[in-house]
């Protein structure tokens, strides 16, 4: 690099002693024999590498000495050595600071470090403190203004040179725009955009149909109406009358890359199936109204938020990123997202999702609370909240069976089973018993007939970790561990299984037919007894009866 400086000498054994040195530049020698500093070109100096090596050190060179230079030597033996050296000098305009503009439809740019002088290594460090070992680096812009600096080191240098460059984001809300046109006969959503596009897709949420659309396409009671791809017009034209299918949400949208798409929202409403939106011919666009029902909703939404489950092991040092999305039936001017802890969020791609309705964000390690995202047109009023109850698990998985199994002694098939967070797949699934045993279980075991346990559960693949014994015995109750290995970790998650207790019911119940059956028992032997002691009976004869009616009579 001009202005820089390097070394070179002749590669011998260090045993080697030079008596004589010099080099030769642009036909002309300077002696190294002595340590005189000879200047050439008026600015770079040359001078010996050091007094046991032959060899030049050479400072400030410039563009002007580009050329073979020679380097040769005698030894103490008589023995000539030499090396021609080409040089070649590369010129560069350093520049101190770099100014990019993003217009409103390319929100991600590529920030590249200045390349005049191909620099031999680079990277770009982002306001965070992000670095990237990169010389260009592919980033998404969230800000109207965001700052990079490349650090960039040349040939010949050993200090890096660094360049400030600022990206600038132009919004352009003329990008995206839909119409609805209704008429006696059918109604026509049209998105249209700055430029061409190459594809469109027409999706409704009501039913899930997603339609392509392309110049002159016709099916059923649908087709693209006066698309042309060419001209930047999206547009789908459904046929009256409208059937269940039809009312509700429709999104027309193209990909710009696999990951974002950008396009329009339309809400149909009933009213419109039934012909009283609007007067033949007119063109409007769907907008939020804050009646009662939408606040009713907010409120149910709000008691009853959208779960969200995460799991992030403390252990790790891998941040875990979570998508949180939001969305409306109109276009937005803005949104945002706030946490428990944390202050508002800015949405990602929000030049792209605005027309469609849509707000992102991606948060880094989320943490465990309740979350909203708030969302706003052009009309104002108070903002649409969406509510989300996030759970942070530092565990991939939980007990389904319960912390606590309660059961008896010989009771058959006794099921224990756990099961990953967001059905994330287990590499390895164990079994630890109260006696210290462990048994590792599968679903692409098959265990023999006379095996007291095997796998319980939907599969390994599907996060199901569980246990089946074949008949409970003593041994058994205690606390049991469900072992598993996920992403490469190891975890264990304890369950108890206890003996069931016998109830207050159960209890009064067996002392009341234990008494019943002693009094059986007392009466049986009462009557026995009562037989065995009684007295002797008496019979009175006819005759004594006769005597005694005679003497009566007398």
């Amino acid at each position: 690099m001009e202005g820089a400086g390097f070394l070179a000498y002749l590669d011998a054994p260090p045993s080697t002693r030079w008596i004589h040195c010099s080099v030769q530049i642009n036909g002309q020698s300077y002696s190294l024999d002595s340590d005189q500093v000879h200047t050439v070109g008026g600015k770079t100096t040359v001078e010996r590498f050091d007094t046991s090596r032959c060899g030049v050190r050479v400072m400030s060179l410039q563009k002007s000495l580009e050329s073979s230079w020679l380097l040769y030597g005698t030894d103490e033996a008589g023995l000539d050595g030499n090396a021609t050296l080409k040089l070649t000098v590369l010129s560069i305009q350093f520049v101190d600071q770099l100014n990019i503009t993003a217009t409103g439809t390319s929100p991600s740019v590529t920030v590249r470090c200045p390349d005049g002088g191909n620099p031999r290594h680079c990277r770009i460090i982002d306001s965070e403190q992000n670095v990237y070992e990169v010389c260009s680096k592919y980033v998404e812009i969230n800000e109207k203004h965001s700052t990079f600096w490349c650090h960039s080191l040349f040939w010949g240098d050993m200090t890096e040179r660094i360049t400030k460059i600022n990206v600038h984001v132009q919004e352009d809300d003329s990008d995206v725009k839909a119409t609805i046109e209704e008429t006696d006969t059918h109604v026509v959503l049209s998105c249209h955009y700055r430029r061409s596009v190459s594809l469109c897709r027409a999706h409704s949420e009501t039913d899930n149909r997603q339609m392509m659309l392309m110049d002159g396409t016709l099916a059923d009671r649908y087709s693209s109406y006066d698309t042309k791809i060419n001209a930047g017009i999206c547009s789908l034209e459904i046929k009256k009358p409208l059937i269940p299918g039809d009312i509700g949400l429709w999104r027309i949208y193209q990909h710009i890359n696999p990951n974002d798409h950008t396009g329009c929202v339309f809400d149909l409403g009933k009213k419109l199936a039934a012909n009283q939106a609007v007067r033949s011919g007119s063109a409007f666009i769907h907008t939020r109204t804050d009646t009662g029902s939408n606040r009713h909703q907010e409120q149910l939404q709000q008691i009853n938020p959208t779960r969200i489950e995460i799991f992030h092991d403390p252990r790790s040092s891998t941040t875990t990123q979570t998508q949180l999305t939001c969305e409306v039936p109109y276009a937005l001017q803005y949104c945002y997202l706030s946490g428990p802890t944390t202050g508002d969020y800015a949405p990602q791609r929000f030049d792209y999702l605005k027309s469609l309705g849509q707000c992102r964000f991606d948060v880094a390690n989320i943490t465990a609370g309740t979350w909203a995202c708030g969302i706003n047109d052009e009309h104002g009023a108070e903002d649409h909240l969406t509510y989300y109850d996030v759970r942070v698990y530092e565990q991939p998985a939980r007990v389904v069976t319960g912390g606590t199994v309660t059961a008896s002694i010989g009771d058959r098939k006794e099921r224990l089973l756990c099961k990953t967070i967001l059905d994330l797949p287990i590499d390895l699934c164990r079994f630890l018993d109260p006696a210290g045993e462990v048994h590792g279980l599968s679903d692409m075991m098959k265990p023999s007939s006379e095996s007291r346990f095997r796998y319980h559960g939907a599969g390994l693949r599907e996060g199901e970790c569980g246990l089946e014994i074949a008949e409970l015995e003593e041994k058994d109750f205690g606390r049991w561990k469900c072992l598993l290995k996920v992403r490469n970790r190891e975890y264990e998650i304890p369950m108890d299984v206890v003996e069931e207790a016998m109830s207050v019911g159960a209890i009064v119940g067996i002392c009341l037919a234990g008494t019943i059956v002693l009094m059986g028992i007392g009466f049986f032997v009462y009557r026995r007894m009562n037989r065995r002691y009684s007295g002797p009976s008496y019979t009175v004869s006819s005759s004594m009866t006769n005597v005694s009616n005679g003497s009566h009579q007398s």
